[in-house]
């Protein structure tokens, strides 16, 4: 099942023109709206999680 999904992920690679999250338009205008910088305080607590706190 693995495989079968890396291959569908590399193919929506292939065709699509946004393959980066910091190319986001979305991505770029929550920071620039909310989160301020990346690795920003704010950011930080709301997008990375702590395996050890689930």
């Amino acid at each position: 099942m693995a495989g079968e999904r890396a291959e569908i992920l590399y193919g929506l690679d292939k065709v699509n023109n946004l393959r980066f999250s910091h190319e986001n338009p979305s991505v770029i205008k929550c920071y620039e709206e909310y989160l301020g910088k990346p690795l920003s305080n704010r950011s930080h607590k709301l997008l990375h999680t702590n395996q050890k706190d689930w």
